[in-house]
């Protein structure tokens, strides 16, 4: 009697892909798909019924991971996704299980690990980089997961709740620009996810458009916390010729961004207008109150649970990336050049 082994093992695919087919989930090709099937039917393979049986149990948990980010888990950001997937899971009566890891923690083991024997239903993803090769561990797993707030390159078929990145700084800059501002620099992500890369090219080609000069020096990585803004900052405006205006890639690097100006004798918004990325709440009560990029974190995890909630139902998703467009919100961190 032929196995899914198999069946995988002919068809030239994983064993999780074999299993998407059987279980009707999207993420596989049609073309894939047919093969597939076609093997299937060739082998005679019959699914055994016992194995489906315990496939359907439920075990009422839903686990987060934050891979390369224990101190994700501390952001106000993640607090916002994270409340928006807790009130989601309450309604369905799920339990949440979080698993921070560090770079050493994630080099020691796969994320289909953390699985177990069956103990979690699902995974969130949060802020995955963008060549992470466990996620497709838990594709080929058949593991329902959901990426949110990062994705990976090529696997632009998995279910992803994010933000309009692009759209994002291309408002930020339009207002910038609108206010007259020519020397324009940029405090990004590290360039291992796909929100920075998205951002920074963004920030590329609204530049080249205006036909704004993008001065190296003038763009740094943080870590998206105040101290990484911090001395980004003061590696941009170390030269003799200074930015006019600086937009981050998260309110809390753009609050330390302001810290580092005010300790090098600039003041915000009179020398250098600060836009930063996130609105989180503290935003609108710093000292001027910061010019931001607004998306919803909580939306975000309403949409990624609601995500989560089909696939362990064994529905097909309507979407299976769902995008964020972006506000600017306008306060006193920005001022016409002068």
């Amino acid at each position: 009697m032929a196995t899914i082994k198999d069946v995988a093992k002919k068809a030239g695919v994983t064993i999780g892909t074999v299993s998407r087919v059987l279980n009707n989930k999207k993420w596989v090709s049609e073309e894939c798909r047919k093969k597939v099937q076609a093997t299937i039917k060739e082998m005679h393979y019959k699914p055994q019924a016992h194995a489906r049986r315990l496939r359907q149990k439920h075990s009422k948990v839903w686990g987060i991971l934050a891979p390369h980010h224990t101190k994700l888990i501390r952001s106000p950001f993640f607090a916002d996704i994270l409340g928006g997937i807790e009130e989601a899971a309450a309604e369905h009566g799920y339990r949440l299980l979080i698993h921070p890891l560090n770079e050493t923690a994630r080099a020691q083991l796969s994320y289909r690990s953390l699985l177990g024997d069956g103990s979690t239903d699902g995974m969130f993803v949060m802020n995955a980089w963008s060549t992470d090769v466990s996620i497709r561990e838990l594709a080929d797993a058949n593991v329902p997961f959901v990426l949110v707030n990062g994705k990976i390159t090529g696997g632009d078929d998995f279910p992803y709740v994010g933000v309009d990145n692009r759209g994002g700084v291309r408002k930020a800059l339009e207002h910038l620009i609108e206010m007259g501002h020519e020397r324009i620099a940029m405090i990004n992500g590290r360039m291992t996810t796909t929100n920075a890369l998205e951002r920074f090219q963004a920030y590329q080609e609204m530049l080249s458009e205006k036909k704004i000069e993008l001065v190296s020096d003038w763009v740094a990585e943080g870590n998206y916390e105040e101290n990484g803004g911090y001395e980004a900052a003061k590696k941009v405006f170390q030269g003799v010729r200074k930015p006019s205006a600086l937009l981050c890639a998260s309110d809390l690097m753009a609050m330390g961004a302001m810290r580092a100006l005010k300790d090098m004798g600039l003041h915000v918004p009179d020398n250098v207008s600060v836009v930063g990325f996130d609105n989180m709440e503290e935003a609108r009560y710093h000292e001027p109150s910061l010019t931001t990029v607004s998306f919803s974190g909580h939306e975000m995890g309403m949409l990624a649970a609601e995500k989560m909630m089909q696939m362990v139902d064994g529905e097909a998703l309507a979407k299976n990336v769902s995008i964020l467009q972006a506000e600017l919100i306008v306060r006193d961190s920005t001022l016409t050049a002068r």
